[in-house]
Parts: C-alpha cells; structure tokens; sequence
C-alpha cells in the first residue's frame, strides 16, 4: 500500500482567495500553489482518502498519475465539518462525477449534518453517498492489511465533531491530525503518539502567533509551529523526523522555501510535508 500526500494548505488553499499580501502574490507569480490538506491511501485500483476537500478535482488527477489508470474511490474518512475538509464531496454528485455508494466514514453529529443539510443530503438521498457511523478508537479494518482509527480532538466544534485518524497498514502506521486547539487540551500525550506511529502528519497551521495581521489568532486556534517545537522537544532525532507539519495557512512563511522559518524547523529535525510525496507503507 502507498500514501499520497494530496495537500498540504489549510482549508483556503495556498495562495487564498482575496489575499493580496506579498505571502500570496509570491505564490501567483512563481506557481508555487499548494492544495487543500488531504491524504490517499492505495493499493492498486482502490484508493481510500482522508478529507475531500474543494481541490478535490486536481487531487483526483494526482490519483490517477500516482497510480497510471482511474481510480477507484472505495472510502472517504472524514475529520470534521469545516469548509476545507469535506465540502468536496459535492463532487461526487449528479452535476459532477455521479457516482454510486461512495462509502463516507463519519462521526455521529457529522453523519447528521450531512443528512439535514442541503446540497449533501441529496448526495445521500441520490445514494451518491453511503454514510457509515464511526465512534471513537473503534478500529474500522477495511482490509486484511488496511485499517483505520478514528479518535476526537479539542477544536471548534460548531457542526460537528472533530477526529484525527490512526492509520495501520501492514508495514507502517500513520498518524493524522490537521485540526486541534492544542496539545495541552488533549488528554492524549501527543509524544507518545509520535513515538508509537512510523509517520505523523500534524497540525502546522500557523508558524507563530503573530502572524494574521487583520484577525484575532484567538478565534482559530491551532498549536503554531514553534509551540509544537517546545512540545515535542522530548523527542527523540529518530521520533522527530516522523513529524511532518501540515494544514500550513498562506501566511506560514515555512511555505516558502529557504524561508528562516522552514530552515528552523528542518535545522530542528522535523519535516514539512509536501504535496505530491508518495510513501510506500
């Protein structure tokens, strides 16, 4: 089985709509676009994916150069209801793709979300969709070789809950989180997740505090790239090189190479996850 990184950006993309600051004007001018956080788990034809997000058509078209034919979408795992983490699934529908009895793993309230609101609760009345209930750490075993957990994290919860996911297959394990408030409201050691996982996708959103010049950084909390440096500075070279930063807001200066911001967080021995990287596990 193989990983593919579809995305890395937090949920408007990189560059974002109406930025006209030298973060995102850079991005216009060099190409140097990254798409909507978001991971795909393969084997052969079948292809299982963590968000759908409203990149969902180039992600697509990077499934299928990975995997050189049309792939096929067996599951979606869904971590919450904000804009950059499911709204894709409207590509499924009639007016695009149309397809049949997508299995859609959710969490309760989100599965009720989905159901009650327009325009998704059509996908699943035209049986586009065939949403299945998850609960926290029950793993979900897809395959002989595959499975998957889901667990909740503290974050803005105003539709749904919010999970990040374990990922077993049979070689390696993968940890999943793009969204939490902060580590310290987990009752989870996120250390020793770290440790116990092969590799680990986690929230980067913000590199420091100080960088949303026009909104109070309070209203969307996340952990910044340098609290999780002092969190994790615990560990380990081997269990740091296992943390690749994720979910990157368009004005995280790690996005933009040879930035001071990226080479300190390399020089500390993490990672900075990229779009396109493919990962045999």
């Amino acid at each position: 089985m193989d990983l593919l990184v579809l995305g890395t950006a937090q949920d408007g993309g990189y560059p974002q709509t109406g930025c006209s600051d030298e973060c995102c004007q850079h991005a216009w001018k060099t190409g140097s676009k990254r798409l909507i956080a978001s991971l795909a788990f393969y084997s052969g034809r079948n292809c299982f994916l963590i968000d759908i997000t409203p990149d969902f058509k180039y992600q697509y078209q990077l499934i299928e150069k990975n995997i050189k034919g049309k792939p096929r979408i067996s599951g979606i795992f869904i971590t919450h209801a904000h804009l950059g983490h499911y709204t894709g699934l409207l590509e499924l529908g009639l007016e695009v793709m149309n397809l049949d009895a997508v299995p859609v793993y959710v969490m309760p309230k989100m599965k009720s979300f989905l159901e009650s609101n327009a325009p998704f609760s059509q996908l699943v009345d035209l049986k586009n969709i065939n949403l299945i209930t998850i609960a926290e750490n029950q793993p979900i075993a897809i395959n002989r070789i595959f499975s998957i957990t889901p667990f909740q994290v503290p974050h803005r919860n105003e539709f749904s809950e919010t999970v990040g996911y374990s990922v077993q297959s049979s070689r390696k394990s993968v940890l999943y989180i793009p969204d939490i408030d902060s580590w310290e409201k987990w009752e989870m050691d996120i250390n020793k997740l770290i440790i116990k996982h092969d590799i680990a996708f986690l929230d980067g959103t913000f590199f420091d505090k100080t960088e949303l010049k026009n909104r109070d950084i309070n209203n969307v909390p996340h952990p910044s790239i340098i609290e999780s440096i002092k969190q994790f500075s615990s560990l380990d070279t081997i269990d740091r090189i296992k943390v690749n930063f994720t979910h990157l807001n368009h004005t995280n200066n790690v996005l933009r190479w040879n930035s001071k911001e990226r080479n300190e967080v390399l020089k500390q021995g993490f990672q900075i996850a990229t779009d396109g990287e493919n990962i045999s596990i």
